[in-house]
């Protein structure tokens, strides 16, 4: 059904099923060939890893070749499983134990399918060695591919770090003293440790109160948009009247009467709303222009700072200078800056140096002035910050303001400098060299001060956390685990409450009419009775993102590194409350009877309970192949959002269809892809394949599909419908490796417990042996790996290195050669990329247009081959007949020209394909590209 359904929406509706690509013209390859239903599994199979990487990314690779590991793990498993375990489970006898006992413990615990289980194998028999022997030979095919796939992570990570990217190339200032919170003073600290190798230098700055004149400003721009929207349909609205006959126009005009006397009604209070909202726009604009000086005016008076000799911890006092130099406007006399009411920690400034009123009467300072200094400057930094170690707004005081000035009135100041900055600081090298040596060096004798560490990229960044410093952060960090922890703990509490409220006999209880409904009819009986799971996967499903605003609470810079947290929560979660706790509960309920009339059989029938729900394991992984990655292959929750927008917000502007709106984003914009939700879950089912490869091998054939299915249905969604908002170099693996080693882990622990219920010992020492060597693998091959693949080698950056100054030199003598002046002057647009996002915001923004432009005209008028705008995307309303042909053949040509490809490795995942999306020099390809054209006329610009 859900292929039907998917195979229908590629010829009648490619805005659904692939948005990306029209977002991303340049970027996502063709559309797919729709000559069958499976046709488009084939080019999906057959992609290689170099257009992955180039079309989607090296964290979407790392993805998909978690499921391939996963599947080769598998599949690799199951020969040994198939032909030696399982028989030798079926013809075990433990299912005739204790028949002649009277507790019909045959009939109870031994179905058919427990035959097919470790639990069928009666204690102490020798066949166990089998089991010892696949275990061990589990781990070994486990190890070695996942040694494999580190092997791949590493030159993976690698050349995404010689990829030349401008990020790679700046790292991350934590925790800045504050005698260097200074543009000037940082930028020359760093510029005289690295000499010739620092680019720029951007010092994070305070600007609490910009950030809020900018959401001011866009509030007002979407309010204006939204006037602007209903203005002009009240106008078509009037020139529809025009146009139609005097019958039609009667029938119009009583049809609308109403909406036309609510809109004559306020038509003047639109009108008056509609100018203020324009003043209103232009005060904010000059706010934030004043502001943007403002801070440029602090940051040059931040300069001025000069250390106090002799002095280990002291405060700041900021000398604004109205000139050039230190000397003031009303003259060339000498900036002075003098105590204001005898407040503690201020200094005056004299010719530069700086003079403390004590020192001028020849008197020192004695250690209980100094300790009272230092409990005002702790207070003082105090109130600067909030409960949870946010910066609070600034207040600068500026000279040309009569209020604000001292006993002499000359000069103005800052309370407290450190307030204007934050600890936090962005410095790009232009060197790979300097910023490796720089992540790797100690910048500090005191402990955690100026940590350095590889700057995110700078869309991953989360700018509002800037501002929470390294003591709040761990403090954050504390109650985020503590809240996790009870919320993983305590999620029984909600189910049971949901369980007992929506549960099928609760249903029929609360109305006599819904009883008589259910006995009526057995499709009424069958929608009652799926309510209860539905509510539950509901309440699973509000768990991510409750662990991504978790992750963003607790201060993490970056949105990459809170998916990261987000998915080792999840993934905790997954583990106890559906894998554990499901095991236990399926044996306590149903063998309680028997336990307590028969005490001495406990142990063993908790022994076996891991084997007996694997018939519900099996159950779990098939639901979620063929109806959780159906669900995900149409866009179900995508269709479900895009209606709730409909229902609730059917008037939006172009701005409020860009918005996320109640967590509900529009149906061409499926937003980024949730690593954290697919990798903890898609993880769970590796988790399960692993521990019941050797218990119960038939769960082997569901995992396998659905690893299987899930590689083909995740690398469709990378390529044409999710959007990345961030690129790490696959930083996922590290943490999917040791969750991997954690399920053989779980395994190995299984048996073990198995081995000892059974009275085989000697095996289970064997495989408390193996579960230490396990272990050993762990630390050796993280020790081995984790530096090596963190940060780039210093002899490869410094090649690297000597590489770029050579092409750079040789381009420069071509441009001589040539006397091409065109690129000397080109502006670096990584310049601005780890400036904050409110300094950057103009100061005349106005508001854009509120609809698309075909809603004022024919789309062929925006259409023209000289428009202005060149990334503008078009929308294709569907594929005609000849379209479908065109694309079909031109698919079938690229699939020829990456050559013969090995099918049964491509499929359990031993390799990658061949397959590369090029241009062809034939007809076909001017075929397509006039296909391109003709649909371009058919669509919609955007």
């Amino acid at each position: 059904v859900f292929l039907s359904c998917f195979y229908h929406n590629q010829k009648t509706s490619p805005l659904f099923i692939s948005p990306r690509r029209h977002r991303l013209p340049k970027l996502v390859p063709p559309a797919l060939p729709v000559n069958g239903t499976f046709s488009w599994v084939r080019v999906v199979l057959f992609l290689s890893d170099e257009e992955i990487i180039h079309r989607i990314g090296y964290d979407a690779l790392i993805f998909l070749r978690f499921h391939r590991l996963a599947l080769r793990c598998i599949v690799k498993m199951s020969f040994f499983s198939f032909l030696v375990v399982l028989p030798l489970n079926f013809t075990g006898d433990g299912h005739k134990m204790n028949d002649g006992e009277g507790y019909g413990m045959g009939e109870l615990l031994f179905t058919d399918f427990m035959r097919f289980t470790m639990a069928n194998v009666s204690g102490g028999s020798p066949r166990l060695w089998v089991h010892c022997f696949a275990i061990y030979l589990l781990t070994g095919i486990v190890v070695r591919e996942l040694l494999v796939e580190y092997n791949a992570f590493n030159n993976i990570r690698h050349r995404y770090l010689l990829s030349r990217e401008a990020h790679l190339r700046t790292v991350l200032v934590t925790n800045i003293p504050r005698h260097l919170r200074a543009p000037s003073k940082i930028t020359t600290y760093f510029k005289n440790v690295y000499p010739e190798a620092v680019k720029s230098v951007t010092i994070c700055q305070n600007l609490i109160r910009l950030e809020k004149l900018v959401q001011k400003r866009t509030h007002i721009l979407t309010a204006i948009e939204k006037e602007l929207l209903v203005l002009c349909r009240s106008e078509k609205r009037k020139l529809v009247i025009t146009t139609l006959s005097a019958f039609d126009r009667v029938k119009f005009t009583v049809t609308n009467l109403p909406k036309k006397l609510l809109s004559c009604v306020g038509c003047s209070d639109g009108q008056e709303r509609l100018a203020w909202l324009y003043s209103k726009l232009e005060e904010l604009n000059d706010g934030i222009e004043k502001e943007h000086v403002r801070r440029d005016r602090v940051m040059k008076t931040m300069d001025a700072l000069q250390a106090a000799e002799g002095s280990g911890d002291i405060d700041y006092v900021l000398a604004v200078s109205q000139g050039e130099g230190n000397h003031v406007a009303s003259g060339d006399s000498d900036v002075m800056m003098r105590r204001n009411g005898k407040k503690r920690g201020q200094i005056n400034l004299v010719n530069g140096n700086i003079i403390d009123d004590d020192d001028n009467n020849g008197k020192e300072k004695d250690d209980k002035s100094f300790a009272k200094d230092a409990i005002y400057r702790y207070s003082q930094e105090l109130k600067a910050r909030n409960f949870l170690g946010r910066l609070r707004p600034t207040e600068y005081h500026d000279s040309t303001d009569p209020s604000v000035h001292g006993n002499n009135g000359k000069f103005g100041y800052i309370e407290n400098h450190t307030n204007e900055v934050t600890d936090k600081a962005f410095v790009v090298m232009r060197t790979f060299t300097a910023s490796t040596i720089a992540i790797q060096s100690m910048h500090s004798s005191k402990p955690g001060s100026m940590q350095v560490s590889t700057a995110p990229e700078p869309r991953d960044l989360l700018w509002e956390n800037i501002y929470v410093s390294k003591g709040a952060k761990k403090t954050r960090s504390l109650i985020a685990d503590a809240l996790v922890l009870l919320l993983i703990s305590f999620y029984i509490i909600p189910v049971a409450i949901i369980s007992l409220l929506v549960s099928e006999n609760a249903l029929v209880s609360y109305s006599p009419r819904i009883a008589q409904l259910d006995q009526a009819s057995a499709l009424f009986s069958s929608a009652i009775a799926i309510v209860q799971p539905l509510c539950l996967v509901g309440i699973q499903q509000l768990l991510p993102p409750l662990f991504i605003f978790i992750g963003k609470c607790e201060g993490i810079i970056s949105f990459s590194e809170v998916q990261m947290k987000a998915f080792s929560r999840y993934f905790m979660f997954q583990i106890l409350n559906i894998f554990l706790v499901t095991a236990i509960a399926g044996s306590i309920f149903d063998t309680l009877a028997i336990i307590i009339e028969n005490p001495e059989a406990a142990l063993l029938m908790l022994g076996n309970s891991l084997p007996r729900m694997s018939s519900f394991f099996i159950t779990f992984v098939t639901m979620k192949t063929f109806l959780g990655l159906g669900v995900e292959l149409v866009r179900t929750v995508s269709v479900i959002q895009s209606l709730l927008r409909l229902v609730f917000c059917p008037l939006s502007t172009l701005r409020q269809k860009r918005s996320i709106r109640c967590g509900c984003r529009s149906i061409d914009d499926p937003g980024w892809f949730p690593f954290h939700k697919i990798l903890a879950q898609d993880m769970l089912v590796v988790v399960i394949s692993v521990v019941f490869a050797v218990v119960a091998p038939i769960v082997l054939l569901p995992c396998a599909l659905f690893c299987l299915f899930s590689r083909i249905l995740w690398t469709h969604h990378h390529l044409y419908v999710f959007e990345s908002v961030f690129e790490t170099g696959g930083q996922f693996w590290p943490k999917i490796f040791r969750r991997f080693v954690f399920g053989l882990v779980v395994a190995q622990a299984t048996i073990t417990g198995q081995f000892i219920l059974k009275e085989a010992r000697h095996e289970a020492y064997a495989t408390i042996a193996l579960l230490c060597m396990t272990y050993f693998f762990l630390r050796s091959t993280r020790a081995r790996y984790d530096n090596a693949s963190s940060t780039l080698p210093l002899e490869v950056a410094t090649c690297m290195d000597i590489s770029v100054k050579q092409e750079e030199e040789e381009a420069r003598r071509r441009r001589d050669d040539a006397n091409d002046v065109s690129h000397h002057d080109i502006d670096d647009p990584w310049d601005l990329a780890y400036v904050q996002p409110a300094l950057r915001a103009t100061s005349k923004a106005k508001p854009e247009q509120p609809f698309p432009p075909a809603q004022l005209g024919r789309a062929e008028t925006f259409l023209s081959g000289t428009d202005d705008d060149q990334h503008g995307t078009v929308r294709l309303n569907s594929l005609s007949h000849k379209d479908r042909v065109i694309i079909d053949g031109w698919w079938n040509e690229q699939i020829r020209n990456a050559g013969k490809q090995k099918i049964f490795n491509v499929l359990i995942g031993e390799e990658s394909g061949t397959l590369r999306v090029g241009r062809s020099s034939n007809r076909r390809m001017s075929e397509m590209e006039s296909v391109a054209n003709a649909n371009a006329e058919r669509g919609i610009m955007v």
